[in-house]
């Protein structure tokens, strides 16, 4: 039997989270010298730049370790590195080919994950070999990829892993190059030419920590003439107090306009996140700006933690969202288009709740699961359907939202629809049909 697992992102995403430097190994692969799949031999090489002539774009996920690059035969690119303590070995080549070069006996139980974007979709299967070993095979645009861990690693790492891979490799025209994110987390300063004068910029994190161990987190760029520029973010002084930075990037939001962007992402306050994304103009960092759909509002920066940018300039981020319950979900932004460096969600984005496997029973029974069940009767509206009313007992997934005004939902029986509501300015939780939410739902798990 196969377990599915849906995740609706909408539009193409790409690029983002490359990683660090040094060695890894492969896990429990058959060795290279077998007579079948993979050819000898096996060629260390310095960086994922000499995929290039595979045809093939493929890297280790940020903030990994043990990072190795080598390509088999002339033809299949790999990459080892270590996530959480996990050594794994992700591979890719052109064609359709098995190139996982894994000889282990699987369960018969799979899991296969699924990526619908706007034109096309990605779906990988992830196996259980007897050793407890975990495989994840896709195909995408021509290419195979896979990656492979001798440990038994949990579904929720294994997808969340391969989603990260799959923006990563971007579903981009092999034929394009575009900019590579420069990950400096490890060490905290870089080399870029940010301005496009064509003289590189040092651009540094800087950590302070006051008399109570609090920490501040700013970027600060040298010039090449020893000027040294920070960023600064006026009265939203809350915005350089990030305790946990987990992204710092350069990144590239518009390949025409001749300037990189820089990154800080992270925790600032017990899984609160915010992403600072700012620009050297040559004379100073200028901080992005965001419209909040919540309130109208204009801020610096943009809420929620920084998962990668695409070669459009769109970027993705993650956040705890509490809309019928608190979940973890992500949206994509992009700049207004006006000249403006103020960022609003793409184009008819939803927060996309990140679930593991909506056909798993557990979502459903599971005592602290995600579905909802309703104690009065609920208006909606069913997709292809129209309004209608859900009777009393019935069990939904909250799976997406604008968090202003609908709500999707995903039923066990595979219909699907929306909840329309709203929101006071003086109150935390919703209304529907001007009656507060927690009057049609047994239970609503929102974080203290």
């Amino acid at each position: 039997m196969k377990k599915i697992f849906a995740l609706s992102v909408a539009l193409l995403l790409c690029a983002a989270l490359a990683a660090g430097c040094a060695a890894g190994s492969n896990g429990g692969l058959a060795p290279s010298e077998s007579p079948v799949q993979i050819p000898n031999p096996v060629t260390e090489v310095e960086s994922a730049e000499a995929f290039a002539d595979l045809g093939v774009s493929i890297d280790a996920p940020q903030n990994t370790g043990e990072v190795s690059y080598s390509i088999i035969g002339g033809t299949v690119a790999q990459v080892g590195f270590t996530l959480d303590g996990h050594a794994y070995t992700y591979r890719a080549a052109k064609g359709e080919e098995d190139i996982s070069g894994v000889y282990e006996t699987f369960a018969e139980e799979a899991l296969s994950v699924n990526w619908e974007f706007e034109a096309k979709g990605v779906s990988a299967d992830i196996k259980t070999a007897e050793g407890g070993g975990r495989l994840a095979t896709w195909y995408e645009a021509g290419a195979t990829y896979s990656l492979w861990t001798e440990d038994g690693v949990s579904d929720d790492a294994m997808s969340s892993l391969v989603l990260k891979l799959v923006v990563q490799q971007g579903l981009a025209d092999a034929e394009r190059e575009p900019f590579r994110p420069i990950d400096f987390l490890a060490d905290g300063k870089c080399e870029a030419d940010l301005d496009g004068d064509g003289v590189s910029e040092t651009v540094t994190l800087v950590t302070t920590t006051d008399e109570y161990d609090w920490m501040r987190n700013t970027i600060t760029v040298t010039a090449a003439d020893g000027t040294v520029h920070e960023l600064h973010v006026g009265e939203e002084e809350w915005l350089t107090e990030i305790q946990i930075v987990t992204a710092l990037q350069v990144i590239d939001l518009d390949p025409n306009d001749g300037l990189l962007e820089v990154v800080l992402s992270g925790d600032y306050c017990s899984a609160d996140y915010a992403t600072l994304i700012c620009r050297f103009d040559g004379t100073q960092l200028v901080l992005s700006r965001y419209e909040e759909p919540r309130d109208g509002g204009n801020y610096s920066g943009l809420r929620g933690e920084f998962q990668g940018v695409d070669e459009d300039g769109v970027v993705t981020v993650a956040d705890h969202i509490d809309v019928l319950g608190t979940w973890w979900g992500a949206r994509r932004y992009t700049l207004t288009g006006d000249g403006a460096f103020t960022f609003i969600p793409a184009q008819g984005e939803l927060w996309q709740r990140t679930i593991d496997n909506l056909d798993d029973p557990e979502n459903w029974t599971g005592e602290y699961g995600p579905a909802l069940e309703t104690k009065a009767e609920l208006p909606v509206t069913l997709d292809g359907s129209g309004e209608t009313t859900l009777p009393v007992g019935t069990k939904l997934i909250i799976t997406a939202s604008d968090e202003t005004s609908t709500a999707r939902f995903a039923l066990q029986d595979g219909r699907t629809g929306s909840i329309a509501f709203t929101r006071n300015a003086d109150e935390w939780f919703s209304r529907i049909s001007g009656v507060e939410e927690s009057e049609y739902f047994v239970m609503l798990p929102y974080a203290g």
